[in-house]
């Protein structure tokens, strides 16, 4: 296939962090998806927690980027117009699809349901604070993980921030800021995982105070990748093996056998506090190689893989919504036939990556050029309205 334009600035994007970033989603995409198939086809239930296993990536990833934009700023974090340009750029990229969705459910569910929600029960979704300290979703519960990111882009870029305003070096501030974000969160599991209520998947896994450690693992990948490169390329084999066999690993932990098949495994004090750092640990493991993963030529599978990439974002908001409203109107008594349930399964999948494809387009393309005119423009703003430093009067 010869490259397009399109297909050329697209190979600038590293491929193999794009390749995770769409095994991320389909795993999330397939686990709920298989939901509808589990019936007939029951070994199936084994990948069940691809789910909980796509989000655990996806926190490593965004840990891994953001840490690579913050590094690229470096020192200019500190200063007066830099802070506030990284936030709009973020919630330009992550918001706006966000709340489309929160009132799209808020409508689906009044229509499909009847449901009606308060104002302030759904400003509290809409502001990421119906899981911060315990989890209390009413609705949309696919935002849990979306709290978590949200509350990291606020609160670390600004603990950075005002570590590099108490002059303390930029590499030394990242690296404190992270382990003290790292240790506070798994200290959290460990402190509440003795409780009856604190479950690994309904309690442990969703509160936004417990889960930073996550992200943290991809910021300090993202420091290793950029001030030891030779390292970190010379790492990818290696850790790519130790990483694929640690994944592996804790996913069997999830599982136990059970006469002649499979169990949940145990939700003890491994499942609610370590078993989540190894995790972490196993994907940023992959992100040597995954980095250095370069395409010298585009095909058609490796354009698919870009394009889930792309679309992940809306994929992972819009397939909860669609799930409710294709279900009670499609193949009413799927269950009873395995070719009515791997035609819902289609219909499902289909309808969850053309409808993000046209959000993306419609939707999400519209915000980022928009961020991209409003973030360079305040930055601008506020280093123009810095106040003069009078030494450097002085020192002329």
């Amino acid at each position: 296939m010869s490259d397009s334009p399109a297909a050329s600035r697209e190979s600038a994007r590293v491929f193999g962090l794009d390749a995770l970033r769409a095994a991320a989603i389909l795993g999330v995409t397939l686990a709920h998806g298989f939901a509808v198939l589990y019936p007939h086809v029951p070994n199936l239930g084994l990948l069940g927690h691809g789910g909980f296993y796509g989000v655990e990536l996806f926190f490593v990833l965004s840990g891994f980027l953001i840490g690579q934009i913050l590094i690229r700023r470096g020192d200019r974090l500190g200063h007066d117009g830099s802070l506030p340009e990284f936030y709009v750029r973020r919630w330009f990229r992550t918001l706006p699809l966000f709340w489309l969705l929160v009132i799209g459910n808020v409508v689906l569910d009044l229509v499909v349901q009847g449901t009606r929600y308060d104002l302030g029960l759904v400003l509290s979704h809409a502001f990421f604070l119906r899981n911060l300290a315990a989890p209390h979703l009413a609705f949309m519960p696919e935002s849990w993980s979306l709290a978590v990111e949200e509350w990291f882009y606020l609160l670390f870029p600004a603990a950075l921030w005002l570590g590099l305003r108490l002059r303390g070096r930029f590499d030394a501030v990242l690296l404190v800021t992270a382990a003290v974000f790292y240790l506070f969160s798994t200290g959290v599991r460990m402190l509440v995982a003795g409780h009856p209520e604190a479950t690994w998947g309904e309690w442990e896994r969703i509160v936004v105070i417990g889960r930073f450690d996550a992200l943290m693992v991809g910021i300090l990948g993202a420091w290793l990748a950029t001030r030891f490169p030779a390292g970190w390329r010379r790492a990818a084999a290696p850790a790519g093996v130790i990483g694929l066999v640690l994944v592996v690993w804790m996913y069997l932990t999830l599982w136990r056998r059970d006469g002649g098949g499979f169990a949940a495994g145990a939700d003890a004090f491994f499942a609610r506090t370590w078993r989540f750092n190894l995790i972490s640990l196993g994907f940023a493991l992959l992100l040597p190689a995954a980095s250095h993963w370069r395409l010298s030529r585009e095909n058609f599978a490796s354009t698919a893989v870009r394009k889930i990439a792309l679309w992940s974002y809306a994929m992972y908001l819009v397939q909860h919504p669609l799930s409710r409203l294709i279900m009670p109107y499609w193949f009413t008594h799927w269950s009873t036939s395995a070719a009515q349930a791997w035609g819902l399964f289609a219909v499902l999948l289909t309808a969850i990556i053309v409808t993000s494809a046209l959000l993306h387009h419609g939707f999400e393309i519209h915000c980022t050029r928009l961020r991209d005119r409003v973030g360079p423009w305040l930055e601008r703003q506020l280093s123009r309205t810095r106040p003069k430093d009078p030494a450097s009067d002085s020192a002329v």
